[in-house]
């Protein structure tokens, strides 16, 4: 069992972040070795390089991938604003945040320092206004975080609390259910201006036992991108056709697909389920595709209506078979 440990903090609490590093190194040779679990820590400093995305928090947001434990830190600093959010150690609490209220996962872990400090500047203090409100957003959460007065406490604090969510998460983590023996292949497709979007839909089909395939996540380099893709098509029991205000007058390669995919439904048995419109945004699908039903991912609940429906045509077509 591997278990990643992701750090999230601005700027002023660098020593706190070595600690954390350390700290696992630690636990590493202990825990780890006892428990017979390897311990990764995750920082954007070792895990992030040079790309381009939205803007620089967006890059890494897709390179630094899934993780176990979230580990925050903040003190007088709540740090630089995102496209999407008031900061980016605020965004990466929001993402690990939406996604433990789906999947119970990953195990957050929010620590204050409470040290006095004293500046004159304005935009100190309205930076630590920043996080006097983000903790007070926590507390409305019903997170229960730590608070700490210097390093050295901090250590002392993260190493217990570690030590514990270690073997918490490997005494209940319960073995990934196993996959049908024949997992239904789903293609998705969508605008590459999408593919930050989709990659979190990826991965969740990937962890209900589907067998998704994504041009930036399967293709390798020295891969001939058109046949690999026309293959996948073909391989594929169903294609996931990802609508969004920048994909619905998209003119390109992934019109292409949608011709490749209408032309494959009339290879196949009448009342065949293949394409499934999947809507990101509110838009209204072209003509040709009016006629199948869609799912609006940005509903409540719109994540589970697709994989219910996806698993409701695949029993179909078993039965069939």
């Amino acid at each position: 069992m591997k278990l990643r440990i992701f750090i999230a903090s601005p700027s002023d609490v660098a020593e706190e972040r070595d600690i954390v590093s350390f700290v696992v190194s630690e636990l590493r040779r202990t825990v780890g070795n006892a428990l017979k679990v390897e311990l990764e820590t995750v920082r954007w400093e070792t895990h992030s390089w040079p790309d381009i995305g939205d803007d620089a928090q967006d890059v890494i947001n897709q390179q630094i991938g899934e993780y176990d434990i979230f580990v925050g830190i903040m003190w007088k600093r709540f740090g630089t604003p995102t496209k999407r959010a008031s900061s980016g150690t605020g965004e990466e609490f929001e993402r690990a945040y939406n996604f433990y209220t789906r999947y119970q996962r990953p195990k957050i872990m929010f620590y204050f320092r409470r040290s006095p400090f004293y500046t004159t500047e304005t935009k100190e203090w309205s930076q630590f206004q920043k996080v006097i409100q983000f903790r007070k957003k926590l507390e409305k959460l019903g997170a229960f975080f730590g608070v700490y007065d210097d390093p050295l406490s901090f250590e002392r604090d993260v190493r217990e609390h570690l030590t514990k969510q270690i073997f918490k998460i490997t005494q209940t983590k319960e073995p990934k259910p196993k996959p049908p023996k024949k997992a239904p292949k789903l293609f998705l497709s969508s605008a590459r201006e999408d593919s930050s979007r989709i990659r979190s839909i990826y991965k969740a089909l990937k962890a209900q036992g589907f067998e998704p395939w994504m041009d930036v996540e399967d293709l390798f380099p020295g891969q001939s991108w058109m046949s690999e893709i026309e293959r996948a098509i073909n391989q594929a029991d169903f294609f996931l056709l990802f609508l969004s205000e920048a994909s619905i007058s998209k003119r390109g390669f992934v019109q292409k697909e949608i011709n490749y995919a209408l032309e494959r439904v009339f290879q196949l048995p009448e009342e065949t389920t293949y394409i499934i419109p999947v809507r990101l945004d509110a838009v209204q699908p072209t003509e040709r595709l009016l006629k199948y039903q869609w799912v609006d991912l940005f509903s409540p609940d719109g994540l589970n209506k697709l994989i219910f429906a996806i698993r409701a045509a695949w029993n179909v077509k078993k039965t069939n078979q």
